[in-house]
């Protein structure tokens, strides 16, 4: 029986994925610290992970996805901050001014969905973030600086069609994301 690790997300819309990857580079400018940035086509906002589970269990979990209902919204970037907090910087995320709730809602829809399957539930709160990079080695840099360049990288007010089941495969160069199954939005 063939495993596979998966996850639940939001994909980012386009827009935003070609303004990451425009600013890669002037994020990492005055950094002494080694950062791994998210590649762009892998940024999205993640609603539930749900680890190693067998394929054949893949058409349960998409019948029971498809009775969510869930309609289309916008979101517009916010500021950007760090995971535990900004004196220990491990994450480097950024959140959202408008449709936060939103994505919330989502992720407490798709946690309860799928405890009925047996699925164990999260038990930390649900952020609406976007991870942007993990600090691999940190040294002493300005880390409100990055935040604000980050805050200011021009994100349009996009919106959100659909959430995805994603096959997540583990690569020496980085993850590579599967979209197995999609859920659009109805209004």
């Amino acid at each position: 029986m063939q495993k596979i690790r998966t996850f639940i997300a939001h994909p980012v819309p386009e827009e935003w994925k070609n303004k990451f990857l425009e600013s890669a580079e002037t994020l990492n400018q005055n950094l002494q610290s080694k950062i791994a940035w998210v590649k762009p086509e892998n940024i999205h906002f993640t609603l539930k992970f749900i680890g190693e589970i067998s394929e054949e269990s893949v058409p349960q979990i998409d019948s029971a996805l498809k009775e969510i209902p869930f309609k289309p919204f916008e979101i517009s970037a916010g500021p950007a901050g760090f995971f535990p907090d900004p004196l220990n910087p491990r994450i480097i995320w950024i959140g959202l001014t408008n449709g936060s709730k939103e994505i919330c809602d989502n992720a407490i829809t798709i946690d309860n969905k799928l405890a009925e399957l047996g699925f164990e539930k999260n038990t930390k709160p649900y952020h609406a973030h976007l991870t942007l990079g993990r600090v691999k080695k940190r040294a002493k840099d300005n880390w409100a600086d990055l935040a604000e360049r980050i805050s200011r990288i021009p994100l349009p007010t996009c919106t959100v069609t659909e959430f995805a089941l994603y096959q997540s495969t583990l690569m020496p160069s980085g993850p590579i994301y599967t979209k197995l199954k999609a859920y659009k939005g109805r209004d």
